[in-house]
């Protein structure tokens, strides 16, 4: 189900089927002692954000499963949405799981996402929300250009996207309680 929003941010709610979304969060599941945090990574993520990334041979089959349902949806969703994509675009795929914490929230800095293959940004970043449990906070937060006030912000919700141009700065406010975990999804 789509929902209009501001400035060029689609959203979409009841996003993957519930057959789907048991795929993904049962990959997840199956993640959990392979989270690393964010600035060990050299990642804009802080505090309690942690990444999988996609290089953790480990974590290849669960990865390889969240792709597998996640990149089509997400594709034909864009594509729905306007977004001019080649027609086999580069995929950049990651999960981010943020901690949230009253005296130390996680957070994540304003940032365009890069691939080190690509020269420019993503034609398009999707953001799936897998789960999102008990929040205080962490909404994603984009705005067009350098000047950062005034953003739109969407709240996590599960089982939603969130599009925008893979060129807007976006960022993640402070999560002060619960736990989100979600999908980016960039098309080149």
């Amino acid at each position: 189900m789509a929902e209009p929003h501001s400035d060029g941010i689609f959203i979409g709610r009841s996003f993957l089927s519930p057959f789907a979304l048991a795929k993904v969060l049962g990959a997840f599941d199956r993640l959990a002692g392979r989270w690393t945090g964010s600035q060990a990574l050299g990642l804009l993520g802080r505090a309690g954000t942690t990444q999988i990334r996609a290089t953790d041979i480990a974590a290849l089959a669960q990865l390889d499963e969240i792709r597998g349902v996640l990149a089509p949806a997400a594709l034909r969703w864009a594509r729905d949405r306007g977004f001019r994509l080649p027609p086999a675009p580069h995929l950049q795929i990651f999960p981010v799981r943020m901690v949230g914490d009253a005296e130390a929230p996680a957070y994540q800095e304003p940032h365009v996402d890069s691939d080190a293959s690509q020269v420019r940004p993503p034609i398009c970043t999707n953001v799936f929300y897998a789960r999102v449990h008990a929040v205080q906070g962490g909404a994603l937060a984009a705005r067009r250009g350098a000047d950062l006030s005034d953003p739109v912000t969407v709240a996590p919700t599960p089982n939603t996207i969130v599009t925008f141009s893979g060129d807007r700065v976006h960022w993640v406010l402070p999560l002060t309680a619960g736990e989100r975990l979600s999908v980016v999804i960039n098309f080149y």
